[in-house]
């Protein structure tokens, strides 16, 4: 059986991916990057274990899911062409820096899957990359780069991963997911950047966008209803404002209802 390797997060992309490739006569080699100063670490590793065993149950399921292998971000062995490399696609392209290390671990995994979902120059910095120095190549639904036609910085950066799900958007991993009934498993993927009691708080960016994207199913009920008075609260404060709002409430064991309902008497004199 084929051997695929994948770098996984927990996240939306990533976990669409292990349950596409699930379904298939193959062998699953998720690959997960540990870094020190990622806060979400402990919550993706719980996540990802929940979505093996989940996967492991299904009828649908035919491949093989090893153990995730860990990797220390600081093992990665340090490769000055390939950082020197990622230094000048960023000065043009503002590529996350995570993208040099990503680069200089698929030398020693080339091939290794990333999860990058459809877009454009103006929505995806690595799309952009892509197009600004490269040449994508999409075979059997696989991108990859066309390394005779890609820059130097290109192939070092960028040339080294297959993009199989780089043709999807996340509205049609979304309908995808529905239409195969795995939303079950996505409610155990990883996206929070501010969790509450251990789950998604419904006011951080990745929480709005999966909100606003049709994903509530991914958030507790009481995440939404946080969004929802956040929303109103933004009318009032401001975005940034109304989130230390909430948060603060949260901590006081004060209602946010009550704080708006202040508020709009205090406008009335």
């Amino acid at each position: 059986m084929e051997e695929i390797k994948i770098l996984w997060t927990g996240g939306w992309d990533s976990t669409f991916r292990m349950i596409e490739l699930s379904r298939k006569n193959v062998v699953i080699q998720p690959i997960y990057v540990l870094d020190s100063e990622r806060k979400s670490t402990d919550n993706e590793l719980k996540a990802m274990d929940k979505i093996i065993q989940d996967l492991n149950k299904r009828d649908e399921t035919k491949a093989k899911i090893n153990a995730i292998k860990i990797i220390k971000k600081e093992d990665i062995p340090e490769n000055k062409e390939i950082t020197d490399a990622y230094k000048i696609i960023n000065a043009r392209t503002r590529l996350g820096s995570q993208h040099d290390w990503l680069a200089r671990l698929a030398v020693e995994y080339k091939g290794i899957e990333i999860g990058t979902e459809a877009g454009t120059p103006d929505t995806s910095h690595i799309i952009q990359a892509i197009n600004e120095f490269g040449k994508l190549v999409i075979e059997d639904g696989i991108g990859y780069m066309d390394k005779e036609k890609s820059s130097n910085e290109g192939r070092l950066v960028l040339g080294n991963f297959r993009y199989p799900i780089i043709e999807k958007t996340e509205k049609q991993m979304l309908n995808i997911i529905k239409e195969e009934k795995y939303e079950e498993i996505m409610k155990h993927i990883w996206f929070c950047h501010s969790p509450i009691n251990g789950k998604p708080c419904g006011i951080c960016h990745p929480c709005c966008v999966k909100i606003e994207s049709g994903m509530e199913f991914l958030l507790p009920q009481e995440a939404i209803k946080r969004y929802r008075k956040s929303k109103k609260l933004e009318k009032i404060f401001g975005e940034s404002m109304a989130n230390r709002i909430i948060l603060l409430c949260i901590r006081l064991k004060k209602k946010v209802d009550k704080v708006i309902k202040i508020w709009e008497v205090k406008k009335q004199y």
